[in-house]
């Protein structure tokens, strides 16, 4: 078998067509026959296949994709008029449902207050630890004048009518019922002595959406019953409660009926549990905006939660 023949190299002589150092060698004849070496550039060295670097010993290189991120960061953007109408709407429904509870606390535990309590006078009762709705009976000269105060009974907008009634030791309202505006002309004038029994009530706004009183144009929305005795000029008394009687007949007719004011469950018929389910609806729709608000924020990507690498 011929060898092939040798080259000059740095390294020392080769045999032509060996790989050093990257380059290929190879041969030539250059003038007077002279063999001299010729350096030709080699084509790039291709990786050797994984079998054959295995069993060199060494491993492939594999460069692997990077990782996709699976973390990202929580962000809010609120929609500024959406934001604040919400806001102002869940105020709303929150006082509303708190009025509720107020109602269904009240109505559930009057029964406890005036339980087995006989009737005592106005005055021992006004002196009681507790004087809202206690039981209380009263005999005194009555004024022929009246205050009329807005209300609504069953649906039906009229006033109650409350005079003052003149006792030994001072004077106090009564509330002597209800009225319908087209009726409320009829009410008969009283005078001379009378005697009543009710039950202790404060004057008080009913809630906070309660109108306020002019006292100058007589227009009462609610007992206040400092500015009603001033405006009879009527000095002294009782500025905190006045007395819901128990049977009213405001127009004389001869048939009394009960006062739903002097009821221990409240000024209306409604039972404690009405007002609880009220108070959980109003609160259920602050919950159900809160739903809404929150969704529609998902949905245009103005809301996004942070999530953990898996």
């Amino acid at each position: 078998m011929t060898k092939p023949p040798l080259v000059e190299t740095p390294e020392g002589w080769v045999p032509s067509g060996l790989k050093v150092r990257g380059k290929a060698q190879g041969v030539g004849k250059a003038d007077g026959g002279q063999v001299t070496p010729i350096v030709v550039q080699a084509a790039e060295e291709k990786a050797p296949p994984a079998s054959e670097a295995q069993s060199m010993g060494s491993s492939p290189q594999v460069n692997a994709p990077p990782a996709e991120a699976t973390e990202s960061k929580a962000s809010f953007r609120p929609m500024p008029v959406l934001t604040i109408l919400s806001i102002i709407c869940l105020g709303i429904l929150y006082m509303l449902g708190d009025w509720q509870w107020a109602k269904f606390v009240e109505k559930s535990r009057a029964p406890a207050v005036i339980a087995a309590t006989a009737p005592v006078s106005v005055a021992a009762g006004l002196q009681s630890p507790q004087p809202e709705y206690r039981p209380v009976e009263l005999t005194g000269l009555i004024d022929p004048r009246s205050v009329r105060v807005r209300a609504l009974r069953d649906g039906i907008s009229g006033y109650r009518i409350f005079t003052p009634v003149i006792m030994e030791d001072g004077w106090i309202f009564v509330d002597r019922g209800f009225v319908a505006e087209i009726d409320v002309d009829k009410v008969p004038v009283l005078s001379g002595q009378v005697s009543y029994r009710g039950v202790l009530r404060k004057g008080a706004k009913a809630n906070s959406f309660t109108p306020d009183n002019d006292p100058v144009l007589k227009d009462w929305y609610w007992p206040d019953l400092p500015a009603m005795g001033a405006s009879l000029k009527l000095s002294g008394g009782s500025p905190a409660y006045y007395v819901a009687l128990n049977l009213v007949d405001p127009l004389a007719t001869g048939q009394t009926q009960i006062n739903p004011w002097a009821d221990s469950k409240g000024a209306n018929q409604i039972p404690p549990e009405r007002h609880l389910g009220y108070a959980l609806t109003w609160w259920g729709f602050g919950f159900a905006l809160v739903g809404v608000y929150t969704g529609l924020h998902l949905r245009t990507g103005r809301l996004r939660f942070g999530r953990s690498p898996s």
